[in-house]
C-alpha cells in the first residue's frame, strides 16, 4: 500500500511508485536477513571510506542541497554569521564612541 503524503515532493513520482511496489514485492527483513546486513556492513565498513564532496562543483551542490531541504528561513549557520556580523559592528561602534569621547573631553 503506498504512502500518501501532503507534502510536495521533489522526487519523481513514478520512481517513488516503483520503490513502494518494489519494498511490497520483497516484504520485511527476516531477523536473519537483517543480520546478513548488518555483517557484511560491519565487515566492509562503507564508513570508512565515506567522504562526501571531493571537489569545488560537489561542495556547492551539496550546500544547495542542505539550503533547499532547511526548514527554517535562514540556517543556523548563516544566523550565527550574520550575528556575529552585528558584534562586529556594535564593537567597531563602541570604540569609535570611546574615541570620539576621548578627544573631546
Amino acid at each position: 500500500m503506498p504512502h500518501e503524503s501532503t507534502e510536495p515532493s521533489g522526487k519523481n513520482p513514478k520512481r517513488v511508485l516503483a520503490g513502494q511496489k518494489n519494498r511490497a514485492l520483497r516484504g520485511p527483513l527476516s531477523a536473519e536477513g537483517l543480520e546478513r546486513l548488518r555483517q557484511a556492513a560491519l565487515a566492509h565498513k562503507p564508513w570508512e571510506r565515506s567522504t562526501g564532496p571531493i571537489t569545488e562543483a560537489g561542495k556547492a551542490q551539496a550546500a544547495v542541497n542542505g539550503a533547499a531541504r532547511q526548514t527554517r528561513r535562514l540556517s543556523i549557520r548563516k544566523t550565527r554569521r550574520l550575528m556575529a556580523e552585528v558584534r562586529e559592528v556594535l564593537q567597531a561602534s563602541r570604540e569609535v564612541r570611546v574615541r570620539v569621547k576621548a578627544e573631546s573631553g
